[in-house]
């Protein structure tokens, strides 16, 4: 219990201070690393669905595009992959740093694939942004990697930061749909392929951010409860893992319900 309220401390103080600080400046290449595996996620879904990567670019205003070869892939899986990538992605990493499970593993993979889409031999952008592109998957992507082998705890801290981070701007993205211009995000632009320039394109269009809304705040909240609650069942697993070792290693000592309940107490405080 007391590892479960640490855990929705450290994610209360991160929330605090990414919302306090979000205009900063210091947190702008962090968000271009957020915006990075959005684009990354249109790309990966291009080449997963038989697609061909053309191009990948992102601004310093936060903004990025993705081109893929016309005619390739399934562009309904592709213009989705965005919203829906970012969202996982900071799942993964959110999820790994609190558990402490699969933290390298997943430090690595993110790290490679930014690098690998950063440096893809690509076409020319129209938008450009090249060298932008190439220092935020470069510089993320090595220390992502670099650290989780030689600096196991600042790469923890930093998965949970980044994760925390991708999670949150993943949602603060949503107000698109509402603030902004939704026929320029990916649910305008998925619509008017699908309806083309009809009257059905703009209410097409939101309900398209809405089915993206709804299932990035599930990811989201399924995130809270399996970090929580899954905790709790590994409690109560390994405090009977305890007794069970404790009672081979004595057989000849009878358990009395008194000693059991000593026993119980006693792994509950080293659980603790």
């Amino acid at each position: 219990m007391r590892l479960v309220f640490l855990r929705l401390l450290a994610l209360s103080v991160l929330a605090a201070l990414l919302i306090f600080f979000w205009d900063s400046t210091l947190l702008k290449p962090f968000k271009l690393f957020v915006v990075f595996l959005h684009e990354t996620s249109h790309a990966l879904a291009a080449i997963l669905t038989g697609g061909r990567l053309h191009s990948i670019s992102i601004a310093w205003d936060e903004s990025g595009a993705t081109y893929t070869s016309s005619g390739q892939g399934v562009f309904v899986v592709i213009a989705l992959a965005g919203y829906i990538g970012s969202i996982v992605w900071g799942q993964l990493m959110l999820r790994a740093s609190l558990t402490g499970r699969w933290v390298r593993t997943i430090s690595v993979l993110v790290g490679l694939t930014i690098i690998f889409f950063g440096f893809f031999p690509d076409g020319d952008s129209p938008e450009g942004g090249g060298l932008l592109k190439y220092l935020i998957s470069g510089s993320w992507g090595l220390l992502l990697t670099v650290s989780a082998f030689l600096y196991p705890r600042f790469n923890h801290v930093l998965l949970f930061f980044l994760g925390g981070l991708t999670a949150l701007y993943s949602l603060y993205d949503l107000n698109d749909f509402i603030y902004g211009d939704v026929m320029r995000t990916d649910a305008g632009i998925l619509a008017n392929y699908l309806v083309g320039q009809s009257g059905l394109v703009k209410p097409l269009a939101y309900t398209i951010a809405g089915f993206i809304s709804a299932f990035s705040i599930y990811i989201f909240l399924r995130l809270l409860r399996t970090a929580f609650v899954k905790e709790e069942t590994e409690s109560e697993e390994q405090e009977s893992v305890d007794l069970a070792e404790w009672q081979a290693n004595n057989p000849d000592v009878e358990i009395t319900p008194e000693m059991l309940e000593w026993l119980k107490n006693q792994s509950t405080r080293r659980d603790d």
